[in-house]
């Protein structure tokens, strides 16, 4: 007789308020995650490393491409790559390759995507202690399902998770357990990723990982970055020429900027200069075309026509995105396929041997996100799921030069860390 089960990743990626968890729950997960209590100049990197963070880099452009529909987004690549990183430990053969060939990690292998994952991992939080950086991994097992050694080792001493074994006989304890850590781990802004009736009788595992981030702009309390006695409703307009009103927030300084072929990127930095947002408009009102040229640009290429020798008129919009993609699709069309297919997906490494053989395949990525931009700073937020189903196989001193920087129209934004040159975030917003 068949017997299904399923085995899902849960990856939660919060920049978040303050709120009230309201789930309770007996000998909660423990939190095992770095936190850094002296700051470090730069994440080193390795020639090889660097190469991966252009490789991730590229992979978010041809990412964003794909979600993009007409309408705001927001998503976030690093949640994707450290979700799929986790899953790829338990995969072998082609599967295991396409995922890592997908993150473009190459020849190197598991081990290298491990070392990446880690060094990241540990680094991010530590190089602006201004900024609330914060990594936690966890898996929560089945006690029927004991995991194989070295997928238990790999979880714990790569990703510092937490694992944990319960009964998992009562799926509420099991959606309570999950949701008071993601409550725990994102401030109260993520307090409900499932459902009790979302816990499959079949369900083995769960593990997940937390990303927690807030930041204020760079600036100061006597010269912020924006002021809200500054915003003002404007028109903007929309990709079919129509137009309506939003705040937007103004801003003059020598910012830095980079001019392109065919759009002009903005940086915003926060708090110490380490974190920063990108404001990608291009020239026109054609986000399409933007899109396809990011398509052939590497994020190296862009940060090395940066300039500072202006004093740059800023218009953007404060906005708010939520929203919620199922991946399957954009990944397969990205080159992650076997991993999707029932008795040829190759995840052999995860759990310790049955009594009888089962066939493991991933069910379903999916991810939700939501961002708010306002004069303070910027939230963020993201949560990628993936859910593996199994079954038994029966110029100073000189007159400035002046910029003007109108996000009027729609744009792409994208949020990283100038040392790593990593991208964490990114979206397009249309106005829709």
């Amino acid at each position: 007789m068949k017997k299904g089960f399923v085995y899902a990743v849960v990856c939660l990626l919060a920049v978040v308020a303050c709120s009230k968890v309201p789930v309770n729950v007996k000998n909660p997960i423990t939190i095992s995650s770095p936190s850094p209590t002296e700051q470090i100049t730069k994440v080193e990197l390795s020639d090889a490393q660097k190469g991966y963070v252009q490789a991730g880099n590229a992979m978010a452009f041809r990412f964003l491409k794909q979600l993009y529909q007409g309408k705001n987004l927001i998503c976030s690549p690093l949640s994707l790559q450290y979700a799929l990183a986790m899953t790829a430990n338990g995969a072998s053969g082609e599967t295991l390759q396409e995922i890592i060939d997908f993150l473009g990690y190459g020849d190197e292998g598991m081990d290298a995507l491990n070392a990446y994952s880690k060094i990241l991992l540990e680094r991010l939080p530590a190089v602006d202690l201004d900024v609330t950086l914060k990594v936690t991994d966890a898996l929560l097992v089945n006690d029927e399902f004991p995991l194989l050694p070295s997928f238990k080792q790999a979880v714990e001493e790569t990703y510092y998770a937490a694992v944990e074994n319960m009964d998992f006989s009562d799926p509420a304890q099991v959606a309570a357990r999950i949701n008071e850590w993601a409550g725990r781990n994102t401030n109260g802004f993520i307090d409900k990723v499932l459902e009790s009736d979302e816990i499959s009788e079949e369900a083995v595992a769960y593990l997940m990982n937390a990303l927690y981030f807030k930041a204020r702009w760079a600036g100061s309390d006597y010269r912020p970055m924006f002021l809200e006695e500054g915003t003002s409703e404007e028109d903007f307009t929309l990709g079919n020429g129509s137009k309506k009103k939003v705040k937007m927030m103004r801003n003059v300084r020598y910012h830095r900027y980079a001019p392109m072929d065919g759009f002009t990127v903005l940086d915003l930095p926060y708090s110490n200069g380490k974190f920063h947002m990108y404001i990608l408009l291009p020239d026109k009102n054609n986000l399409d075309g933007l899109l396809e040229k990011l398509q052939n640009i590497s994020w190296e290429e862009i940060q090395q026509n940066f300039r500072q020798d202006a004093e740059v008129y800023v218009k953007l919009p404060r906005f708010d995105i939520e929203n919620k993609f199922n991946l399957n699709e954009s990944l397969q069309a990205m080159g992650v396929n076997r991993a999707f297919k029932r008795s040829f997906a190759q995840f052999d490494r995860m759990f310790a041997p049955q009594e009888a053989d089962y066939y493991y395949w991933i069910g379903k990525v999916i991810q939700k996100a939501r961002i708010s931009v306002a004069e303070w700073g910027t939230e963020a937020a993201a949560v990628t799921v993936v859910e593996m189903a199994a079954e038994s196989a029966v110029g100073p001193g000189e007159e400035p030069r002046q910029v003007y920087f109108y996000a009027d129209h729609p744009f792409v934004f994208v949020i990283g860390e100038s040392t790593s040159g990593t991208i964490l975030f990114e979206g397009v917003y249309s106005g829709e």
